[in-house]
């Protein structure tokens, strides 16, 4: 069996032939000897374009394993429903699914971290967060933060030109830079 994915759209304005939709969709599926894995109702979201002189649409999507039978069944009556204003069915491989399960693990820890008050994955530290891991004593941010942001007391960062305090009116302003008027 392989693993399939519909996505369709549905005209918002006719209430009573979505539902009916979805069970057709349903029972082509398990009629077929199919197996549905997952329908989720989308939502009414704004289309790209109009199609059929309509800017808004329902979108579902239906996860499925079953054989080529059911899709030639499902695009079969997905294109002659008036009421389907759009419709796509991709295949699974094994590789795709096992990709799609792992993103999926990384999609959910990386907000639960960003709830926990985290910063995403793979973003660097920037200097607030060396300041407030200074102050609180969490040595895994220091491991992030790019060479040179750490600077110890003692440490001395030479500038191109003259160290500081070294000008000769002692204003620490570069006195080789001079301006002309011309009037």
């Amino acid at each position: 069996m392989q693993h399939y994915e519909l996505m369709y759209i549905v005209d918002p304005s006719i209430e009573d032939g979505i539902d009916e939709v979805k069970q057709k969709v349903e029972g082509i599926i398990t009629g077929r000897e199919g197996v549905v894995v997952s329908y989720e109702k989308l939502g009414k979201k704004r289309l790209a374009y109009s199609i059929a002189k309509r800017q808004y649409g329902v979108y579902y999507l239906v996860n499925f394993n079953g054989n080529g039978k059911i899709v030639q069944a499902l695009e079969y009556f997905l294109r002659l429903n008036p009421l389907v204003l759009r419709y796509l069915i991709l295949v699974f491989s094994e590789k795709n699914l096992s990709l799609r399960e792992r993103t999926s693990v990384v999609q959910l820890e990386e907000a639960e971290r960003m709830r926990a008050g985290g910063r995403p994955l793979g973003q660097k530290a920037g200097v607030e967060d060396v300041e407030e891991g200074l102050e609180s004593g969490i040595p895994e941010i220091i491991e992030d933060i790019p060479v040179g942001i750490i600077l110890d007391s003692g440490d001395h960062i030479e500038t191109a030109g003259r160290p500081e305090g070294s000008d000769s009116d002692g204003d620490d302003i570069n006195d080789d830079l001079t301006t002309k008027t011309t009037e």
